[in-house]
This record gives C-alpha cells, sequence and structure tokens, in this order.
C-alpha cells in the first residue's frame, strides 16, 4: 500500500507537466522526467546485426558485445537522454501487456550505453525480436522483452547524429 502512493503521486506530476499536445519526433518532456539523466555519457549505437559474433571481423571495425558498430552518437542533453529513454521504456511497457510469444533470436541493431560514475551499462536492442539484453561493466546481466515502437525515436535520433558524432536535435 505504501509502496503505491509515491508510484501514484510520480504518475500524478509527470502527467500534470504535459500541456497535451506532442510532437512524435520531439515529444513533452518534463523537467522531472529529465532530472534523472545530468550524470555520465549516454551513446546511442547502430549495429550491424547481420554479422554474428565470431564472425570474421571487417577490418577496422568497432564491436560493442562482439557486434559490429555502424555509427555511434552522443547525447549531451538531458531532454534528448530522458526521450531515448522514455520511448525505450514505452516499449517494454507496451509488451508487458502483449500476448506476443517471445522470439528466440538475437540480433541487435541498436544500442544504448550509459557510463555513470564508473558504471558502464549497455543495452542492445533487437525490434526483430522484440527482446533486448543488457550488461553492466562487460558481464551479461539481464534482458527483456519491448515493442518496435521505440525504433522510430531512435532512428530519428540517429538521423540528427551531426558529422562530430553528437546529437543536435531542436526540442520545440
Amino acid at each position: 500500500m505504501f509502496r503505491i502512493i509515491p508510484i501514484i503521486l510520480m504518475s500524478t506530476m509527470l502527467f500534470g507537466c504535459s500541456n497535451g499536445t506532442t510532437s512524435s519526433s520531439h515529444p513533452e518532456i518534463s523537467r522531472s522526467e529529465q532530472a534523472g539523466f545530468s550524470l555520465g555519457n549516454y551513446t546511442l549505437y547502430r549495429l550491424n546485426g547481420d554479422r554474428y559474433p565470431g564472425s570474421p571481423v571487417p577490418e577496422g571495425s568497432e564491436l560493442l558485445h562482439g557486434w559490429e558498430i555502424l555509427e555511434s552518437c552522443n547525447i549531451q542533453s538531458t531532454y534528448d537522454r530522458a526521450r531515448l529513454f522514455k520511448a525505450f521504456r514505452e516499449g517494454e511497457e507496451e509488451m508487458s501487456g502483449n500476448d506476443q510469444v517471445a522470439v528466440d533470436c538475437f540480433q541487435p541493431r541498436h544500442a544504448i550505453r550509459t557510463v555513470v560514475n564508473d558504471l558502464t551499462t549497455d543495452y542492445l536492442i533487437c525490434f526483430q525480436c522484440s527482446n533486448y539484453m543488457v550488461w553492466t561493466n562487460g558481464e551479461q546481466t539481464g534482458g527483456g522483452s519491448t515493442t518496435d515502437s521505440p525504433k522510430k525515436t531512435f532512428n530519428a535520433m540517429l538521423a540528427d547524429c551531426g558529422a562530430d558524432g553528437n546529437l543536435h536535435s531542436d526540442p520545440k
């Protein structure tokens, strides 16, 4: 009972901060939603999900847990960090209410890396197979299911990434 009260209060605060108008590419993200994303470094990756770990690595390739990195984008603003994780969490929530059977495959084409206070967490995400895996400081520590709804946000952020490797978005 006492655990539910803070959840209800936080939900009320988050919904109360919205003006009801959102854009699909730049949704309303309240300051309270952004607050937890001010520390550390955040990177969004596009991976080659067709090259399996253990397969020959193209010369000059950079790998993330055995998967070839095709593109990386540093995410510096708390707004964009919150937007990225909001999309990711919404995909998880959509899957939890879904009767879809988990697929026994893993071909990640996206990843998120956070480095906060010497703790590195990697989320390798396979929208095709509706799942993701989590690594903490180089060790696989978990995973879960997701829908492909975050894919649109992830791809838009990668498209907005500049030649300097940093996200250049304009939250209007």
